[in-house]
């Protein structure tokens, strides 16, 4: 990634940081040369322009016109969206109990509306349940009784997702623009969890042992619904965050969610920490709670840091230690391959990334039989198919 664009997302990360004060990040802005434009288009990509146009506004920034109306339309249509994406979910909550299924409300459902200050803060791209295994044909009865369809793909295809391996939407006009942070429009995709196992080419941590059974209750865009408590909160959007990181999927978002729910929610630390030892997360938890602190300022206690740190194997420390903000951009900005040769590099790629994770010989062992079993990849059922075709 070139320079200025580091330097863009190191000043918007800044304008976003635990305890920041509009004199001093204006000096700091003023000190990097990035321009105005560039800051709020950033922004725009990032997922962040809602958070960087209050902030301003709290600041009474003197931010020129073209910026300023470029972060406010963003923030505006981000308003518009999550109203409506809220209005989605109650109509689901509703189907859903007359079908005798319980929802959890995951992620951006839960944090809008019942984490952040505003709910217009927090974009959405689509819509997180968790439920009970034995809940799921229930809960894709509910959803086809409001019209939704539903796409289907086991798990044993592709990279192995195993949280959830079905998706629904309602029929819609094909959507204009490729970002979901940037339309007004929520017919959103709805994704039911049959857990919270997160599962990319064979490399595997589970935190869904308890955390139903611990389930409190929130007040949703109107709509009560069971979330998950602070502790398990915090422990499900570290190890989301960092398999984000590892599939090389946007998470900017994501990581301003770390800082919003530690400084929110105040979560019980040791109980944190030993359910993140007890689900062997511990890994994750200290990789996304070390850069929540470093880019962000998140107030995480030292005494939190050093346990998940003595429960992380030597290597893996030792890496997570050096992670930055510049692997988080080369993780996350990754140019799409449109040909063969591409595919077969990039999932390669993944591979080898995903193996850097795993705290022993055989878990990197089991990432890279993924690519011998050539029928269950992507790109050799891709293969086979174009063979058969010919």
């Amino acid at each position: 990634m070139p320079a200025f664009a580091q330097s863009a997302a190191q000043v918007l990360l800044s304008a976003l940081r635990h305890g920041q004060t509009a004199n001093a990040w204006e000096a700091e802005r003023s000190q990097s040369g990035v321009e105005w434009e560039d800051l709020a288009i950033r922004a725009i990509v990032f997922g962040l322009a809602p958070q960087l146009h209050h902030r301003l506004q709290r600041w009474g920034a003197a931010v020129p016109p073209r910026a300023a109306a470029k972060l406010a339309a963003t923030y505006q249509a981000t308003a518009y969206r999550n109203a409506a994406i809220y209005e989605q979910l109650g109509q689901l909550l509703v189907a859903c109990d007359e079908h005798g299924a319980h929802p959890i409300a995951l992620k951006g459902a839960h944090l809008a509306a019942a984490v952040y200050a505003h709910q217009a803060l927090r974009p959405m791209s689509d819509i997180d349940l968790l439920f009970a295994p034995g809940e799921l044909p229930a809960a894709e009865a509910a959803l086809r009784s409001l019209g939704y369809e539903g796409k289907h793909k086991p798990a044993q295809i592709g990279a192995g997702v195993t949280k959830h391996t079905s998706t629904f939407q309602r029929p819609a006009p094909t959507e204009a623009t490729p970002n979901p942070y940037l339309s007004a429009q929520a017919n959103v995709m709805i994704e039911p969890h049959g857990s919270l196992e997160e599962s990319w080419y064979g490399l595997r941590v589970d935190i869904t042992p308890g955390m139903s059974d611990r389930a409190a209750q929130a007040w949703l865009g109107g709509c009560g619904c069971r979330v998950l408590t602070p502790e398990d909160l915090l422990l499900h959007l570290c190890v989301h965050f960092c398999f984000h990181l590892i599939m090389g999927a946007p998470s900017m978002v994501q990581l301003t969610d770390l800082l919003t729910v530690v400084d929110t929610c105040c979560p019980d630390w040791a109980v944190f920490t030993s359910r993140a030892l007890d689900r062997r997360a511990a890994p994750y938890a200290l990789a996304a709670l070390t850069l929540a602190s470093n880019l962000l300022g998140a107030p995480v206690p030292q005494s939190t840091l050093a346990a998940l740190s003595a429960a992380t194997p030597g290597p893996l420390r030792a890496r997570i230690a050096r992670l930055g903000l510049a692997d988080v951009l080369r993780r996350t900005q990754q140019k799409p391959f449109n040909n063969l040769a591409g595919r077969i590099w990039h999932g390669l790629a993944d591979r080898a990334e995903t193996a850097r994770w795993a705290a022993d010989w055989p878990s990197r062992w089991r990432v890279w039989q993924t690519a011998l079993n050539v029928g269950s990849t992507d790109t050799g059922r891709m293969l086979l198919k174009m063979n058969n075709e010919q």
